[in-house]
């Protein structure tokens, strides 16, 4: 059989010059004959690979797939989005969360798992069925074609070249880290020549990572084949070269863009998303102890036990039955000043909106949640991120704040001093609040760890892993801007230094999902919008080369396609498309709407770059965060009335799910938290102060 190889000028008949190889089909089944295999050059590298399989035998048949892609280089990085990063090296670790051990989560690392190669649905890579392979000097990304269910539905994994009999023979390390020489980190094993494989239609093996930390049993599906029937898919095939160092992704996103032609339009209009966005933070004022304090969510009374996995699927099951354990409601709020809770954000958001209404009753709310949580601050600048754990029922010498929730706080509270400055009203005490924050972060810098993780209220370290610290570096900058003070600035420039070169140029992000200890996608926000800013304050170009670096990175988890879905599903009932979303963390192999948050930064890097991908991903990402939110009473979800303006927090995608009795992709749960309205508002802030409206 002719030998078909990828070059960047087409495709060759030899190895010279090529990067990759298609390697031969081989048949699983004596019925099936390949009808057909076209391989088309389709430009810029990239190649379609379409394949034909026919059951020429007299019964029924019933088989798997597999197309292979050899690399003809030795990849010292590696990618799988959304999945797998690099071997996914950073994790896995007992992590501290407010202050209490939530053990060591097991999550998918390295190609193996027990001998055998992982093999993910392509439910699961925002790209799908997504591998990629670098070094320096070229990438080789292989993923199916988006335009039929048969190419789609499928399965991917990487394996060492020679296939599983080679892997398991040999006993091969995981390759991990190929360009890490960072103390603290993983050694550099030798570069390897890996095999991209799809196979189709979807199989999860050796088990499918269906909830934080649980392997649950292998799955598996097949094509059916009646004698006579022809069963066609489409791959891409697409060589990659990388803009910096284990960057080649962007190319391969680039391509992405190209082939897939992901399109989704916004459902509702920018006015609409702002006003029911500002309607529900405004709904979650609770009134604790005295004050008025905004909930963090809305969730079902047996929320908690099925977030913390206290009760069994079928324990699940039996509860749903009872309107007692799924009525929606403020359920054991903490009032948590950042992260999920962003009560100084939504703070400063209702301010703006009662300045512009004239509610004065809304301004006092407002203004007293910043004056509620300054309280707290301790000598030393630190505060408890939830303002409850401040009291005697609470009090546990375990607790710990952390670096995420301290950087939304400190940054929005001189965010919010310049918005009230603006209308006369004068709050020195919230700069001051910021200072005192900012000094105790520089003050324990470490040149190993940056600024940390978590800390005890006393000030000593709890948690040290990470690119959480980043998170700082906003408040830095807002600090600098607000007071002119040199050495905030300093500071700031110091640590995107530091995060940079260990994390971000490894095409890596860590821990800032908090309740994850796992490479994630939310940590790579702070490096973004920091970078810019950078950039405007310096006009030092190195700042925005960081800029597109965090922003690919953080698009590297978007999902470029629509996954394949049942009638029966929410997603089917509801018209979600995962288009535009992105996964949460490998801990957490999920859809949110986070990608409205960078929207804005997005948009301004295209605008200095001139990089309309840039552009492209934007719209995508705001089109998928208004989706599923209630606009009036009478929308039910789940037989439940939510309320308005509300959004659920995850949308599962694939066979990953805490929150079901059964794992199966294409359901929302119903926690409706806060912060996708607070992101939603505050981008439509930010669009609507440059003269910029997203289109309805």
């Amino acid at each position: 059989m002719k030998r078909i190889f990828f070059a960047l000028n087409g495709v060759a008949g030899s190895a010279e010059g090529a990067v990759g190889e298609l390697l031969p089909w081989v048949s699983p089944n004596g019925a099936l004959r390949l009808a057909d295999e076209r391989v088309e050059s389709l430009g810029d590298g990239a190649f379609a690979v379409t394949r034909t399989i026919e059951n020429v035998g007299g019964e029924e048949v019933k088989f798997r797939d597999e197309l292979r892609v050899r690399d003809l280089f030795k990849a010292e990085h590696y990618l799988i989005p959304c999945v797998n990063y690099n071997g996914n090296g950073f994790g896995g670790e007992e992590n501290i969360y407010n202050g209490r051990s939530m053990g060591a989560v097991k999550i998918p690392k390295g190609l193996t798992q027990d001998g055998e190669p992982w093999v993910m649905s392509y439910e699961r890579t925002g790209v799908p069925g997504c591998t990629l392979t670098e070094n320096s000097e070229v990438g080789l990304a292989v993923f199916a074609a988006a335009d039929t269910p048969q190419s789609l539905v499928c399965s991917c994994g990487l394996e060492m070249a020679g296939g599983r009999a080679s892997q398991r023979a040999t006993g091969a390390e995981d390759m991990r880290h190929a360009t890490c020489d960072t103390p603290g980190r993983p050694s550099a094993p030798q570069p390897q020549t890996l095999e991209h494989v799809i196979i189709r239609p979807v199989v999860e093996a050796p088990y499918t990572y269906e909830n934080k930390g649980v392997f649950g049993p292998r799955y598996e599906t097949f094509v059916t084949l009646a004698p006579g029937g022809k069963f066609t898919a489409r791959t891409f095939v697409c060589i990659c070269k990388p803009k910096w160092r284990n960057y080649a992704a962007i190319d391969m996103m680039r391509h992405a863009l190209r082939l897939l032609k992901p399109a989704l339009e916004p459902c509702m209009t920018e006015d609409e998303a702002y006003e029911l966005g500002t309607r529900y933070i405004r709904s979650l004022f609770c009134l604790d102890r005295g004050k008025w304090l905004l909930a963090t969510n809305r969730k079902q009374r047996m929320f908690g036990d099925q977030h913390a996995a206290r009760i069994t699927r079928e324990e699940m099951r039996e509860r749903m039955k009872w309107e007692w354990w799924t009525d929606i409601a403020t359920f054991a709020n903490g009032f948590e000043i950042g992260f999920t809770g962003q009560n100084f954000l939504n703070g400063r958001l209702l301010a703006a909106k009662a300045f512009a209404t004239g509610d004065d009753a809304l301004l006092e709310k407002s203004i007293g949640i910043f004056d509620t949580f300054l309280e707290t601050q301790r000598p030393n600048g630190l505060l408890f991120p939830r303002w409850n754990y401040n009291f005697e029922e609470n009090a546990d010498a375990t607790l710990t704040t952390d670096a995420c929730n301290l950087g939304w706080g400190a940054a929005e509270a001189v965010r919010m001093a310049r918005l009230l400055r603006a209308h006369g009203i004068d709050k020195p005490q919230f700069v001051e609040f910021s200072r005192r924050l900012c000094d105790f972060f520089l003050g324990n810098w470490s040149e190993e760890n940056g600024f940390g993780k978590s800390w005890y209220i006393d000030g000593r370290q709890a948690s040290a892993g990470g690119s959480i610290g980043g998170f700082i570096i906003p408040a830095l900058v807002e600090l600098y801007e607000e007071t002119g003070d040199r050495k905030y600035l300093d500071g700031a420039l110091h640590a995107s230094d530091f995060y940079f070169k260990r994390d971000l140029d490894r095409f890596e992000c860590t821990a800032g999902a908090i309740d994850c200890q796992c490479i994630d996608k939310e940590t790579a926000y702070p490096f973004l919008w920091s970078s810019l800013a950078l950039y405007r304050i310096t006009g030092d170009k190195l700042h925005l080369e960081r800029a597109e670096k965090a922003a690919w990175y953080f698009a590297s988890w978007m999902f470029f396609f629509d996954t394949v879905v049942g009638p029966e599903t929410d997603f089917a009932q509801y018209g979600y498309h995962t288009t535009g979303g992105t996964s949460v963390s490998i801990e957490h192999q999920v859809i949110d709407s986070w990608g409205s948050l960078v929207v804005p930064d997005l948009l301004e890097l295209a605008d200095r770059t001139g990089d309309n991908d840039l552009r492209t991903l934007a719209s995508l990402m705001w089109a998928n965060s208004i989706q599923g939110i209630t606009r009036k009473l009478g929308d039910f979800i789940h037989e439940t009335q939510r309320p308005i303006g509300s959004q659920n927090e995850a949308f599962f995608q694939a066979r990953f799910n805490k929150y079901r009795p059964d794992v199966e992709p294409g359901y929302f749960n119903d926690l409706l938290v806060s912060w996708p309205s607070s992101y939603r508002v505050w981008t439509i802030e930010r669009l609507r102060d440059r003269g910029i409206k997203m289109k309805a």
